[in-house]
């Protein structure tokens, strides 16, 4: 109990001191093999502090826990909305060793989407192939599994099923927009060959 206790706190230390997110998906990634019964209490927790949805366009991982804001790192990359991609990376592990498969698939989804993936017959690169260990994190993520312990009960899923719908009404408008002064264009012309009073 002390332990846990311990352990606990560093984590809270962490999240004030830099925030944790990284370190914070490193831990619910093998905490399942330490303390399966700890593990099973503190996902939950990184759940809720951690994984939004920016805008309504599927779920990522914050860099900061929600209500708390602070600066990019060399580590972080760039924090639009404050989300970080590498805790983003990091954590599809921590779903999928947590047996929490819609969380996992969601961001692994959306990381083939934000990733920018690049495929040729025999390979496939994310970031068009300038960032190697992303690649290499992304593999250890997706095939994650606990190694000692036995398969965790799957947690309540909070990931809407619907979460694309956002995102693709998103990616039709910007497929649409270029499109849209060719669509008015021809609107205008159809309405001035209607003939008078029509």
């Amino acid at each position: 109990m002390a332990r846990h206790h311990r352990l606990s706190r560093s984590a809270g230390a962490d999240r004030r001191r830099d925030g944790g997110a990284r370190s914070q998906s490193l831990i619910q990634r093998f905490l399942v093999d330490i303390d399966p019964d700890f593990a099973a209490e503190q996902y939950p927790r990184f759940r809720d502090r951690y994984v939004v949805s920016p805008l309504g366009l599927g779920p990522t991982v914050r860099e900061y826990p929600r209500g708390l804001d602070g600066p990019a790192d060399v580590d972080s990359g760039p924090l639009p909305l404050g989300v970080s991609l590498s805790a983003t990376v990091v954590a599809i592990g921590a779903a999928q060793v947590h047996g929490d498969a819609p969380l996992a698939g969601a961001l692994a989804n959306y990381s083939e989407l934000a990733g920018l993936p690049v495929r040729t017959p025999w390979t496939k690169r994310y970031a068009f192939g300038l960032v190697p260990v992303g690649d290499a994190f992304l593999a250890w993520s997706k095939t994650a599994r606990p190694w000692v312990a036995p398969p965790p009960s799957p947690p309540p899923a909070n990931v809407s099923p619907y979460w694309r719908v956002p995102l693709l009404c998103l990616l039709i408008l910007l497929g649409a927009a270029p499109w849209l002064p060719a669509l008015l264009r021809r609107v205008r012309r159809h309405r001035r060959s209607l003939p008078a009073g029509v």
